[in-house]
C-alpha cells in the first residue's frame, strides 16, 4: 500500500477511538495474536475493540487528535493528544470527573494494509497522576 493510504489507515483507526464506531477494526488487526508482545499494545482485533470501549467508558467525551504524523514505506509515526473528561472506571479506579489532556507518540507498520507491528510510548503514570490515582506497589 502507499505512504497515503497508511497514514488514512491511522486516521481512520483514531476515528475509532473518537466514535466507537470499530468496524475499521477488522480491517486493520487481525483476529488471531500475531506473535507481539507489548504492554498496552492490543494483539488482536478483539483486544483493539475491547481497548476502544474500556477507554471510551472511561471518557465518554474523549477525542483524540493526531497532532503530527511521519511516514516511509509501511512505517507510520505519529503523536497524538487525547482530551477527556472522567466520568466511568479506569483500571478498577473510580471516576474522578477530571478533564485531563494527554499525549502519546505511536507507530504502526503495515504488511497488505493489516498493522504487523504496533510501538506505543506514552506515559500511564503520568494520565494516572492528572486524575489523581495513585497506584500503590505490591510487595
Amino acid at each position: 500500500m502507499s505512504v497515503a493510504s497508511n497514514k488514512d489507515l491511522v486516521r481512520r483507526m483514531t476515528d475509532a477511538f473518537n466514535t466507537g464506531d470499530v468496524a475499521i477494526v477488522d480491517e486493520l488487526l487481525s483476529a488471531e495474536p500475531d506473535g507481539r508482545d507489548g504492554p498496552g499494545v492490543p494483539r488482536t482485533s478483539t483486544d483493539l475493540k475491547r481497548k476502544i470501549g474500556a477507554v471510551r467508558k472511561a471518557f465518554p467525551d474523549l477525542r483524540y487528535t493526531i497532532d503530527r504524523m511521519v511516514a516511509e514505506d509501511e512505517a507510520v509515526a505519529f503523536r497524538w493528544t487525547m482530551t477527556g473528561t472522567h466520568l466511568g472506571p479506569l483500571l478498577r479506579h473510580p471516576p474522578t470527573g477530571r478533564a485531563i489532556e494527554h499525549s502519546g507518540t505511536d507507530m504502526v507498520v503495515f504488511g497488505d494494509g493489516r498493522i504487523v507491528e504496533h510501538y506505543a510510548a506514552d506515559n500511564f503514570g503520568d494520565l494516572l497522576a492528572k486524575l489523581g490515582i495513585v497506584l500503590v506497589p505490591h510487595g
